[in-house]
């Protein structure tokens, strides 16, 4: 989930473009990072750091008058470290980056 900051700033967005009357809103933000660090041996130690609440700000997004319609992601790479090994040839190399969820929501009827 977005940190509270952009959280409530995506949610006005998405009241804003209701009172409006918008048919689609679209929002990216954050899902998950991947960083790591090299070690003493030159190899690659990358962790994956997930945002196990996303759900949660997507059910909110919904709750106010929005239906969830598509999602994609993509990983957009911030740097990489490498490090020659110790025994061997060759490097190990840590990626640091995120991955960007991108959501399109459509206007939920009114009954």
């Amino acid at each position: 989930m977005p940190n509270s900051q952009e959280a409530s700033r995506l949610l006005q967005l998405a009241r804003d473009a209701r009172t409006r009357g918008d048919s689609l809103l679209h929002l990216q933000f954050d899902v998950a990072q991947l960083s790591g660090e090299s070690s003493s041996w030159g190899s690659a130690d990358n962790r994956m750091l997930r945002d196990d609440h996303v759900g949660y700000f997507l059910s909110e997004v919904e709750k106010l008058g929005w239906r969830l319609e598509s999602t994609s992601h993509v990983f957009v790479e911030s740097g990489a470290t490498t490090s020659s090994r110790i025994l061997g040839t060759g490097q190990g190399v840590v990626n640091h980056g995120g991955v960007e969820g991108f959501f399109t929501f459509r206007a939920a009827s009114v009954d």
